[in-house]
């Protein structure tokens, strides 16, 4: 019996190390990882309890999520203590662990491809950036293996971060995959920063344009069961098919769906390609996304044409090789000149109707504009110039961008003295120089000048 104690007091740290704790099911063991809790804080995790949430949320979408549903608990006093978010994805497959929660700043997600929306993780950072305001997390995932559905439990605690404890997968009753993380220990979070219009505001403006990328696969999110809605965030629509030919005369339908919305958005500004059983197969950045005009928008691209499209198809078209006379690319090269004149005309719509409106008044709060009296003459100086700058801005908004305050005045006031005089129709060429013009942009700006 004394050689049994003393085998047992000699291999009891080892145990303690491996089974931490024991609930009904589960056997919990607990992992190193390669991290600290300095790397972490030092790390860039999101500051504001709203960006954490998204983090959640562009995880279960990461994982090929079709609904995800985020249940938030208060007490009485208006605090919340626990945050939940359940997604119907994959799942956490076991054998990734290592990489995944073990190596921070890194990520299965970093190997994917870029090119499509359906991958959004950040080096691995948002899975501890529950502790912005939570002291532990608890992960539940569902995973498919070749003898059915398993689950098992991940848990990482705010103090610290550099371990992680996960159970012993066992065969699962659960209906589908999925993952559920809690969030408690909840601290200086008042309920109402979750539960206002403003954060569903928020969510509408970070998710809308892949919900409605996704909206015939019926992606959702729910907050407290309420679905997450975005409709009220678009100013602008517009959908027209356009009909393209192939060098072998093969015609190819395109349905695109332009959208411009009230607000800045999650994503920058692309040309989404779906395949006809609407799946995104690739994106492209528009030619707007310098412009500074708050033009914000998103260009959806239907066609059975993306149902064999290659990325390599995209990059020699974009990135090259404009003379391979391959369909595919002929095709896409095509399409996109059709979406970059669409756009076009769409900003330039946009412009004239509502920016430049803004831009003048800008010009005036800012006293940037020479100084006018009263009189006939001053009226109808300051009515020429504007008209002018009406014109220019339309033609070109970067001409305005990005100068400062004295320049411009200086630059308005040399317009201005050049309008008074008997030189003034020089002002075109000049112009012409440094702001490419239409036929009638130019028509318009030297009715202007006559």
């Amino acid at each position: 019996m004394l050689y049994v104690l003393l085998f047992f007091l000699a291999i009891e740290p080892l145990i303690s190390n491996i089974l931490v704790r024991f609930d009904v099911r589960f056997i919990i063991m607990k992992n190193s990882t390669k991290i600290t809790n300095a790397s972490i804080e030092s790390a860039g995790l999101p500051k504001d309890a709203k960006q954490v949430i998204a983090e959640y949320v562009w995880n279960g979408f990461d994982a090929k999520a079709t609904k995800v549903s985020i249940d938030i608990g208060s007490n009485e006093l208006g605090y919340i203590e626990r945050i939940r978010i359940s997604d119907n994805g994959d799942g956490i497959a076991p054998d990734t662990l290592n990489y995944s929660f073990g190596n921070f700043l890194d990520s299965l997600k970093k190997a994917q491809p870029k090119r499509t929306s359906y991958t959004r993780g950040k080096k691995g950072k948002g899975r501890f950036s529950f502790s912005l305001f939570a002291t532990r997390a608890t992960w539940h995932t569902v995973v498919a293996m070749d003898a059915g559905l398993i689950e098992y439990k991940l848990t990482i605690d705010r103090d610290t971060k550099e371990v992680y404890d996960n159970s012993e997968p066992q065969p699962s009753r659960a209906e589908h995959t999925g993952t559920t993380v809690v969030m408690e220990g909840v601290f200086d979070l008042n309920a109402m920063t979750l539960q206002s219009e403003e954060f569903v505001d928020f969510m509408a403006q970070e998710f809308g344009w892949f919900l409605h990328l996704n909206k015939d696969m019926n992606y959702a999110i729910l907050i407290n069961g309420k679905p997450v809605s975005y409709h009220q965030l678009i100013q602008e629509t517009d959908e027209n098919p356009y009909t393209i030919y192939g060098p072998d005369e093969n015609s190819f339908v395109f349905k695109v769906n332009y959208i411009r919305w009230n607000y800045p958005i999650g994503d920058r500004y692309y040309y989404y390609f779906l395949n006809s059983h609407k799946m995104e197969v690739a994106k492209l950045l528009s030619s707007f996304n310098n412009n500074a005009i708050e033009f914000h928008h998103s260009v959806y691209v239907e066609s059975a044409f993306f149902d064999g499209f290659e990325l390599s198809d995209m990059m020699l078209s974009v990135e090259g090789n404009l003379f391979s006379e391959k369909e595919q690319q002929v095709v896409y090269r095509k399409l996109l000149v059709e979406l970059r004149d669409m756009l076009e005309r769409k900003q330039k719509k946009y412009v004239r109707e509502q920016a430049v409106d803004i831009k003048l008044q800008e010009l005036v709060q800012k006293g940037l504009l020479p100084q006018y009296d009263s009189s006939d003459t001053d009226k109808k100086r300051k009515a020429m110039l504007l008209q002018l700058i009406q014109e220019l801005y339309i033609a070109d908004p970067r001409a305005f961008v990005g100068i400062k305050a004295d320049l411009i005045r200086t630059y308005l006031g040399f317009l201005d003295l050049l309008l008074q005089t008997d030189r003034k129709a020089e002002i075109l060429p000049i112009v012409e120089q440094a702001i490419p013009l239409s036929d009638k942009e130019r028509e318009r700006i030297g009715r202007i000048l006559k």
